[in-house]
């Protein structure tokens, strides 16, 4: 009786793992070392980086700059699993995929959607607001607001994934605003989604929602 009961609980947590795993979804990022930039599209916290001629390819007109200038995009280069993007140096960067296909996501409650897809790195430090629809804006001391289409957005859902798989969750205040922990040093990658109901056609698919994710990638030295 005991084995049996032991062997539901293990079923059922199983289920429970895979259900996780499944419903996790892909986003962009950006990491930066030794003076390179670079823009991945997969999963962070599993180490999963998607490749070239495979996945990877579906990104196929990323755009970045720097987060206050309002010159021509910088350049960008494919390789095996990530966008090099060049003439850097360090500084804060944003970055954007908006040209993705209309995609059945009915199964994750996200019905027929438009994704769009934003990322952005800093110093650390207080940072302006970026031009992107769906933001999280560095405001300093471990702390950020959640911007959509430039204004606050009330308790948004902030994820914050560690270099070593950890997460936590966190709910924005009513100025969408959040304070997060770095308990370890390396990046630490902040993830939120939001889906917009906005009917209409990209390409001529017709779409019932847009789902905007976002990411702030923050390093702890």
């Amino acid at each position: 009786m005991k084995s049996a009961k032991l062997s539901s609980i293990i079923a059922l947590g199983l289920f429970t793992l895979v259900q996780s795993v499944a419903s996790q979804a892909h986003y962009i990022w950006l990491e930066q070392a030794n003076e390179q930039t670079k823009l991945y599209f997969g999963e962070y916290e599993g180490g999963l980086r998607e490749k070239t001629g495979g996945r990877l390819d579906s990104i196929a007109a990323p755009e970045a700059k720097l987060l206050d200038s309002k010159a021509t995009p910088l350049a960008l280069k494919r390789n095996a699993d990530f966008f090099a993007i060049e003439n850097v140096n360090n500084q804060p960067v944003i970055a954007h995929e908006l040209g993705m296909k209309v995609k059945d996501m009915t199964k994750n409650n996200f019905g027929i959607a438009k994704p769009m897809y934003y990322a952005r790195i800093g110093s650390g430090k207080a940072e302006s607001i970026s031009n992107h629809a769906l933001d999280i804006q560095p405001l300093g001391d471990n702390k950020v607001r959640i911007n959509l289409n430039g204004k606050a957005l009330s308790k948004a859902k902030l994820k914050v994934l560690a270099p070593n798989q950890w997460l936590q969750e966190l709910d924005a205040d009513g100025n969408g605003e959040a304070t997060f922990s770095m308990p370890w040093a390396g990046l630490y990658v902040l993830e939120v989604v939001y889906l917009e109901p906005n009917k209409g056609t990209y390409q001529n698919e017709a779409y019932e929602n847009i789902r905007h994710v976002s990411t702030l990638s923050v390093v702890k030295k």
